[in-house]
């Protein structure tokens, strides 16, 4: 799950992610592809959103334990809206003092973050490009990076890395004890997999 090493710009999800889908299609003439899209529920115990950070001393990696993600698709397959929605207290990354100190960089109190995909082209074998916001610190940038989007009669799979810089979000860089120096461009990791509907009987 390592292997992928694309560019961008911050701590999880940040997430994260986050993160998802197809082509969103228009509706067209056929009264069909108007139709209310069809929203699919993630299945948590076969995805993931990861954030891996380095640092002088310890580099380590945070897993977003709780979000809400929601992939809709149109009636022609394709996702038509992709959301992402976290709360920064639910990255764990094992150590519950680095993640208080977490919290403190991002200001305290409940800080959280949505990603909103704006456009997923892809090719015919499911590779594809992502274009989305990620707001979070009072911040909206957009991201882009590069996904796979894979399916079976009963799931789709949408999966993902990229590199984002806090900098871009009004972080500034973050050292402990003078000593221990936080790389301020982080790799978020994802997987998020969901159940498909089953056809409609004929």
């Amino acid at each position: 799950q390592r292997g992928m090493k694309p560019r961008l710009t911050v701590p999880a999800l940040a997430l994260a992610l986050a993160f998802l889908a197809a082509l969103p299609s228009a509706a067209s003439a056929n009264p069909a592809a108007a139709a209310a899209p069809e929203t699919l529920k993630i299945d948590r115990a076969r995805s993931f959103i990861d954030v891996d950070v380095n640092a002088t001393v310890g580099s380590f990696t945070g897993r977003l334990e709780r979000y809400v993600a929601t992939l809709a698709l149109a009636p022609d397959g394709k996702v038509r809206t992709a959301r992402l929605e976290f709360r920064f207290a639910d990255l764990r990354t094992g150590d519950a003092d680095r993640d208080a100190r977490m919290l403190a960089w991002l200001g305290g109190g409940e800080p959280a973050g949505t990603y909103e995909l704006g456009v997923l082209a892809l090719a015919p074998d499911g590779q594809g490009q992502a274009s989305g916001r990620l707001s979070f610190h009072g911040q909206n940038r957009r991201v882009e990076f590069p996904v796979l989007v894979t399916r079976t009669e009963e799931t789709l799979t949408v999966t993902g890395e990229t590199t984002i810089d806090t900098r871009q979000w009004g972080l500034p860089p973050l050292r402990h004890r003078f000593v221990v120096k936080v790389d301020p461009e982080v790799r978020i990791r994802f997987r998020l997999t969901a159940p498909l509907p089953p056809p409609p009987e004929e």
